[in-house]
């Protein structure tokens, strides 16, 4: 990975994060919250492809996984 990335990089990853915090959170609780965790993985998706375009990748995904 390069040693500076782009700032849509930048947030891609920190929207990731993010999401994956909440992902875990929502996941954790007694009973998980379905709709918040598919929510979480949605987010989850959208940055990774976010990221991927900002990277240049010239296949990256143009679709979320079926929830």
């Amino acid at each position: 990975m390069p040693a500076h990335l782009s700032e849509a990089a930048q947030q891609a990853l920190t929207d990731y994060d993010e999401a994956r915090a909440d992902y875990m959170k929502f996941l954790s609780m007694n009973p998980p919250d379905d709709r918040a965790v598919n929510a979480a993985m949605v987010a989850m998706d959208e940055a990774h492809i976010r990221f991927k375009q900002a990277m240049g990748d010239r296949d990256a995904p143009t679709h979320l996984r079926p929830v």
